[in-house]
Parts: structure tokens; sequence; C-alpha cells
């Protein structure tokens, strides 16, 4: 029986990770069930392929941990997991248990196994758990999964005590920032606990001379400033979630990236191919025939075309948000990086009367699939080859949300289907349709507004050096 289950990142990434590597059987209980609270589900799923097996260290008397122990790579379900981790154990100590449970970070799902206290305490069923303390002093590899779990605490059920309105606080204040920052932010303190450890360094508090001797050997590894900027703001964050002081704001570690900044190369932002209206009509017209991927996917380039979309935006789409009519589609953007606020953007996309409409192929994809509400693009899983005189299945399609770096995967591979050269993504499309409309004569203004930037100095960064020269004031008296 898995103990719990783990979400470290991304809901949406964790779910579809997980609905790989299981059953039908389990995928159809799974659907509308939270993970936190799927763990009796999966302690009877079974993994394929199978999953890896972590003893994840403990506390040992004298105050020092045991470092993270790798079991084995294949375990096909919770018990074969558990077994190994007994085996491996031998007899727990005297007042411990071993327990397993699964540990879904982004798009890696594993079992963790671990020591569990045995501890006869009546707690009132209506508490909420707490979150574990702050691992100061402890090792870097308990640090680092620390930091994975309180970066993503729910928000608990209202009970009227103090006690889960101070647990929500803490909810809502990892909640102020993006889960694409989050993400990024524990890739950082991973990355900093492992430096840590290699040279024998406390990782919880960092000393403020650590911190910018990391940020030096990053430097020196040739790593971009902006990315230490994310690693010292990721440090930053770590130990105000510890609620210790902050070693990021000493002196010498500003000073250090000042110099790294004077030091640096320079060189120009390597942009993503543009995705403009010739290459994506070819990139459609290369998908063959109608079948639910070859509609979502048309439908995914063509939408996402027409109202800018950044991936993230693409990808939580929900049939709610949009509003059909004859002269198009009305949607509504409920979340989006230029509205940290979530006030909510009304985005317009007009009927066209060609194959290429975005319109026709949003009501083609929706028709084929008989979604009526939530995400608008999920997983379509394909069926196998037919069999002689027997009548295929219907293609299942999943419950949640593609991910963001699966649409940015999408746009990548219909792309080289097409034979369209360039480092296409996600971000082709946002980018093709701004330069789209530069070429045909839209003013900076106007694109602003397409695009929904707030400056139009980054307007600018997205019109291709084509079209600035095509619009160059003096191109006809040269």
């Amino acid at each position: 029986m898995l103990s719990d289950v783990r979400v470290l990142g991304s809901a949406v990434q964790a779910r579809c990770a997980l609905l790989e590597r299981v059953d039908l059987r389990t995928q159809e209980r799974l659907d509308g069930v939270e993970l936190p609270a799927a763990a009796p589900i999966l302690s009877s799923a079974r993994f394929t392929p199978p999953l890896p097996l972590l003893l994840a260290g403990h506390a040992l008397a004298d105050g020092n941990d045991t470092p993270d122990h790798m079991i084995g790579a294949a375990f096909p379900d919770a018990a074969a997991a558990e077994q190994a981790a007994r085996r491996h154990l031998g007899d727990a100590p005297s007042g411990f248990d071993v327990a397993v449970g699964l540990e879904i970070e982004e798009d890696a799902p594993r079992f963790v196994a671990w020591l569990r206290r045995q501890e006869r305490v009546s707690v009132h069923a209506s508490d909420p758990p707490s979150p574990p303390p702050a691992p100061v002093g402890q090792a870097p590899a308990t640090v680092a999964r620390w930091f994975a779990l309180v970066s993503t605490q729910p928000v608990p059920q209202p009970d009227g005590t103090l006690r889960t309105a101070r647990q929500a606080v803490e909810a809502y204040v990892q909640r102020s920032k993006a889960a694409n920052t989050l993400r990024s932010y524990r890739a950082a303190v991973r990355s900093w606990c492992q430096w840590a450890s290699a040279h024998n360094l406390p990782a919880l508090p960092a000393r403020s001379e650590d911190v910018a001797a990391y940020l030096a050997d990053m430097a020196l590894r040739q790593r971009k400033t902006r990315t230490l900027d994310l690693h010292r703001a990721a440090l930053r964050y770590l130990h105000h979630l510890a609620q210790i002081t902050v070693p990021t704001s000493h002196p010498l570690v500003a000073a250090t990236l000042a110099g790294i900044r004077r030091e640096a190369d320079h060189p120009a932002p390597v942009q993503k191919t543009a995705l403009t209206w010739e290459k994506l009509t070819q990139a459609v017209d290369a998908m063959e025939g109608d079948d639910l991927v070859a509609l979502r996917d048309r439908a995914i380039l063509l939408l996402g075309f027409a109202g800018a979309f950044r991936r993230s935006e693409l990808a939580g789409l929900a049939i709610q948000d949009i509003a059909i009519d004859d002269e198009g589609l009305q949607i509504r953007l409920t979340r989006s990086k230029g509205d940290p606020a979530a006030k909510g953007v009304f985005i317009g996309i007009p009927r066209g009367i060609t194959r290429h409409c975005p319109v026709r192929a949003y009501e083609a994809w929706l028709r084929a699939s008989g979604l009526t509400e939530g995400p608008i693009f999920r997983r379509v899983w394909r069926t196998p080859l037919p069999t002689p005189g027997v009548v295929p299945p219907r293609p299942k399609i999943g419950a949640a949300a593609l991910s963001d770096r699966s649409v940015a995967e999408i746009v990548r591979q219909r792309c080289g289907g097409a034979g369209l050269k360039g480092d296409f993504s996600g971000h082709s499309l946002r980018r093709g349709a701004i330069s789209t409309g530069a070429q045909d004569g839209y003013d900076l203004l106007e694109l602003k507004r397409f695009s929904r930037h707030k400056s139009l100095q980054v307007v600018e960064t997205y019109v291709d050096a084509a079209s600035v020269k095509k619009r160059h004031p003096g191109r006809s008296r040269f």
C-alpha cells in the first residue's frame, strides 16, 4: 500500500506523465481524482515501463543524514517496490517502519522508500497535515527534497481554525509565483544542493561567501547571467520559506554578480524561428488524414497563430472560456504571463473562408472529439493496427490538458514533418503571428494590442529583420 503520492511540480504535467505509465483501467479510475488522494488507486496499478525505487536518506543519532540510495530501476507496482525496500533494509529499528510512496517530479514518477517513525499521537481527524520544519543544518539532499515539498503545498480545506488559516497563507504565498517559476526554482535549488554536497558545504543556511563562489563557478562554466540571476532568486526564496537570514543580499554576492556581468560576453539573443503564415500553411497542409491527432494538431497550430498565444496559454485553454458565433471566436484568457492579477483578457478571432481558418479547425476538433467541457487540447491515444473484420475501437482522449512542453513538441514535429528548416518550438507560433502582422503593414501599436505585450520595446524584438528592411523610411529614396 502506498503511503502517499507527492507531486513535485506541475500537477498537469504529473498527471500526464502518470497516465502514460499506467494501464487503461487505472486511467479510468483516476479520472476526476486529485493525485495526492490517489494512493489507494495507484497502490494496485501496474506501471509500464517499470519505475525506479529510491531509498530516501534519514537522520542519524549524531545529527547527520544518510545519502539517498538507488535500490533498483524497474519495479512494476507498489507491492514489488515495498518488498524490495524491506529486503534492502532488513529489520527496521525499534519505533520505525518502512513506508513507500510515489513521487512525481515533472515527467519522472518514481517510488520512494523511507523509514517512518511509528508515533501514537491522538490527532483530530479534521486537523490538516503540517508542512515539515526547515531542515536547517541537514544534508543538502534533504534540503532539496524539503524545498520541493514545501514549494508545492496545497491550499487546505477551511475549518475555521487559526492553524489552517496560517497554512493557507503559506500556500497562497507560493501561488504568488507562476508554476514555471517555481519549477525553475526547484531545479536551481537541486543544483545548489548538489554543488554544496560536492564541496562539503552547508546548503541551509547558505553562507554568503559560498553563494558567491557558487555563482562564480557557474560563470566560469559559461552559464548565462540570466541563469545566475535565477539561481540567486531561488536561493533567496529557499531561505525565505525556511524563515532564516537571506545570504543572497550580502554585498559580496551583489559585487560578484556585478563583476560577472561586466566581464561576460553579450551575444545577440537566440530567437526561435518564426512560423510565419506561409510556413504555417505548409505545416498544416502536410498533415495527412482527418484522424483525431491530425484534427487536434491543426487546431493547435492555427489557433495558436491566430491568437498569438504563448504555449502555456494555448495549453491552458478551456472549452467554457470560448464563445462561438457566426463572426468567429471570443476567447477569455483567464491567466497569462501578461496578466499576473488574473483579471482576464478577451481575444477575438474572426471566422475565415479558407481551409486554413482557425475557427473551422477548432470546430472540426470539437465535433470529432465530442468534448463539451474542460481542457480543449488533450492527449489522444492512437488505436492499435486494425484486425481484418474487426471494428477498431474509438481512440481514447485523456482528461488532462496537454502540457506546454507537449504543445512545443507538436509544433516542432509538425514543422519537421513538413520539411521546414529552422529551430521551431511553441513560441514560433507567437513570433510568427507578430512577424506576419509586421510584414502586412500593421504598426507597432496594433501589434502590441494583438500580442498583449506591455511595452512597444518588447514588440520590436519580435519583428523579423526582413520586415524592418521593407518598412525602412528610406526604402523609396535610396
